[in-house]
């Protein structure tokens, strides 16, 4: 879908303003879009991913493979292939397109998270809670590669008073795939190549105790990444001398943090407060450094947040599960329609031209018309816009965007799943095969009543 048809000025500067949807299906605990923001994938505690199409926010398809609660989902980048992680010590990669489960992973424990290479979709980064991370290559099917990062046991040890349960190694590719920035509970990030998995780099965030490294992202053009830790501060280096561009924190409140990540456009520097029965996120102007907004939402807490790849949009996890959509309010354009409108506060009175009503012959409106009639208008092709960022404006083939339908099948009707048994010559039911009472007696028959629907909070 063209970015001008869903308004070319709000995808393009801006960010969120208010609630403008929710999306419940189940208890949600993490969440990705794909790389076009077309499908948005949910992770709940039960060990299902649903998939919902964002456009029509319909579920488009459900995963179900895992036993406990997945911990992290992340998409190849033509969209084909997902990988979800959980705390039953598995990461599965599924066909996306056919909801069916291509290869499953145990590990030494619960996982923490799973990302996916944006170039490959082949080769993923696992991280355990209890050991270093694991770089797999699938590529062949009957037996994957496992190469642990080369990290030093004095990185992987958290400090003293930190349970190593509470404080795993995270790992994420870069915006190409050729390096892995991993945080450390010494409040360390080291850069790995990952083509020859040797340390290039260590990034020193916070010195201390309880310093560790929560999450690390970066922005869609790969120019910065955000890095939350636990002394309550949110830090934004760049990428190209991984020099500290800005550090924010909530100096009031001294919130922890549950999630952090930039703007589609890079902009801007959002964060989710771990705050209880607090729905709150902050967002930061990267060019300023100031704050510039807290967006406020129920009285639940905040347990994932992500932005929309194109589109000034936030999904947000509440502790109750459901996904809340933030957006830009809508304002009525009249002059988008017809440039010389006015808007009036009060009735005024009007003095129609005299030739303002006349009726134009036809040959005249044909003329005016020009040969705007007979051109062809493509609707198939799917432009790339720079909303993608420098990193993904190359083209790739075979990208799924959205995903068919799936009719459900009708049940059958009474006249339908009623037929006549030759032998004893009493109707039965089709569907189950039991004969039906046909004594004229009263029978009583079980319904399920409709399911339960969520109002929208205010």
């Amino acid at each position: 879908m063209s970015l001008a048809l869903l308004g070319h000025e709000q995808s393009s500067q801006g960010f969120p303003e208010a609630i403008e949807d929710f999306l419940e299906d189940g208890i949600g605990v993490t969440a990705a879009f794909n790389r076009r923001g077309s499908l948005l994938a949910v992770g709940c505690n039960d060990g299902r991913v649903i998939i919902w199409d964002f456009d029509t926010r319909g579920v488009a398809r459900v995963l179900s493979g895992h036993v406990e609660t997945i911990s992290s989902v992340s998409w190849s980048r033509n969209g084909r292939r997902l990988i979800s992680a959980s705390g039953d010590w598995h990461v599965i990669v599924w066909d996306v397109l056919g909801a069916d489960r291509i290869a499953s992973y145990k590990f030494d424990g619960p996982m923490l998270s799973a990302s996916m290479h944006p170039r490959n979709d082949n080769i993923f980064i696992a991280c355990p809670v209890l050991s270093v991370p694991v770089l797999v290559d699938i590529t062949n099917p009957e037996k994957e590669v496992r190469t642990d990062l080369n990290i030093a046991d004095e990185d992987c040890t958290p400090p003293a008073g930190v349970r190593k349960s509470d404080q795993g190694i995270c790992a994420i590719f870069t915006a190409n795939g050729d390096k892995i920035y991993a945080g450390t509970p010494r409040g360390k990030i080291l850069i790995v190549v990952t083509a020859t998995n040797t340390v290039e780099q260590t990034v020193v965030v916070s010195t201390g105790s309880g310093c560790g490294v929560k999450m690390v992202a970066f922005s869609r053009a790969g120019d910065a990444y955000v890095v939350s830790s636990m002394d309550r501060a949110i830090r934004v280096f760049r990428t190209r001398d991984n020099m500290l561009e800005h550090k924010f924190q909530d100096v009031v409140n001294l919130n922890q943090w549950r999630a952090c990540f930039f703007s589609h456009h890079g902009d801007y520097v959002v964060a989710g407060s771990a705050q209880e029965a607090q729905h709150h996120i902050y967002v930061w102007d990267r060019e300023k450094g100031v704050l510039v907004r807290i967006l406020e939402g129920p009285k639940e807490g905040l347990l994932h947040a992500v932005w929309h790849p194109a589109r000034p949009i936030i999904a947000s996890i509440s502790t109750y599960g459901i996904v809340y959509i933030w957006a830009i309010t809508a304002t009525e354009n009249w002059s988008s329609f017809a440039p010389d409108f006015k808007e009036l506060e009060e009735n005024v009175e009007y003095i129609e031209r005299e030739d303002e009503f006349d009726i134009v012959d036809a040959p005249t409106v044909s003329e005016n018309a020009g040969d705007t009639q007979d051109a062809d208008v493509d609707v198939l092709t799917i432009e790339s816009g720079q909303h993608f960022g420098s990193s993904d404006e190359e083209p790739i083939e075979d990208e799924l965007v959205h995903l068919p339908c799936e009719p459900l099948a009708d049940a059958p009707s009474e006249e339908e799943g009623e037929e006549e048994d030759v032998a004893t010559g009493r109707r039965r039911d089709s569907a189950s095969k039991r004969p039906a009472d046909t004594s004229g007696g009263s029978s009583t028959k079980r319904t399920r009543g409709p399911k339960g629907k969520g109002k929208k909070r205010d």
